[in-house]
């Protein structure tokens, strides 16, 4: 039987394919922002529309690996044996502080960098579980060195946070449970709370794929609301289908993961 999946790439390109069809009126019947005004929105948009140029850091346990960030869920990898990752997992001290430079140097003006991939490990230093770098081999929190390094070049930055998990119990039962999508959703909460409340003035928050839940099932307004409550400054790029009216451009397909060949 042939393999009918299609890859998260292959969806981008036909939904790239497909916005390039359709009318620019059709664009402009997006509704208003749903957590701010639309003005609030144009002033936080300002700087965003004059950088232009910035640099997306994917940083991970699949950097071990040395392949894609996909490779768990690609190559079938057991959450048991993927996560032993965290236990070789260990970059450079302050590395991004050439990347910062580098950025710099190429006339950037932000950054930003992947604090939870899909893999479920985090970089910043979270109270909610153990699979994160500073209880790991790296030892330290390495969205405080990114954080650092960016502030040093005078550039802005934000975080990407990914919505959906592998490594989480509750990430995949959270569609038909509802003890576990309770449990899921308050971590997920909690987590972008520690990234919004602990590290300073953020200037963008990356959401990426919203699978299993509806918006109304991640609480996304209550989310939201919250982040700007902590980040009044903040632009927030949503998952696709996370909230509609999201201020940046989606990028981010809708994607179910294989997770049979893991189990």
């Amino acid at each position: 039987m042939p393999n009918t999946f299609l890859s998260r790439r292959t969806l981008l390109k036909a939904a790239g394919a497909s916005a390039a069809l359709l009318p620019a009126a059709g664009l402009a019947q997006q509704t208003g922002p749903t957590t701010s005004s639309v003005e609030d929105r144009d002033r936080r948009m300002e700087w965003w529309h004059q950088a232009r140029f910035g640099m997306f850091i994917h940083f991970g346990l699949y950097s071990v690996l040395g392949r894609h960030e996909w490779a768990m869920e690609e190559e079938g990898i057991p959450v048991a044996e993927y996560q032993q990752l965290a236990k070789q997992f260990n970059p450079k001290p302050h590395a991004a502080r050439a990347w910062a430079k580098l950025a710099k140097q190429a006339g950037m003006k932000y950054m930003v960098m992947t604090t939870k991939h899909h893999e479920g490990f985090c970089h910043f230093d979270t109270k909610l579980t153990d699979y994160c770098a500073p209880k790991q081999a790296a030892g330290r929190d390495l969205v405080a060195e990114f954080v650092e390094a960016a502030r040093a070049e005078g550039l802005h930055f934000g975080f990407y946070y990914s919505l959906m998990d592998w490594h989480h119990p509750d990430g995949a039962r959270c569609l038909t449970d509802e003890a576990a999508r309770r449990r899921f959703v308050d971590y997920i909460h909690g987590q972008v709370r520690e990234i919004c409340a602990n590290y300073g003035k953020l200037d963008v928050l990356w959401y990426d794929v919203n699978w299993p839940l509806t918006p109304e099932g991640w609480e996304s307004e209550k989310m939201n609301k919250m982040v700007r409550g902590l980040q009044p400054d903040i632009l927030i790029k949503t998952a696709r289908e996370f909230q509609k009216t999201s201020p940046l451009p989606n990028s981010a397909s809708r994607h179910r993961p294989r997770l049979g060949k893991r189990a």
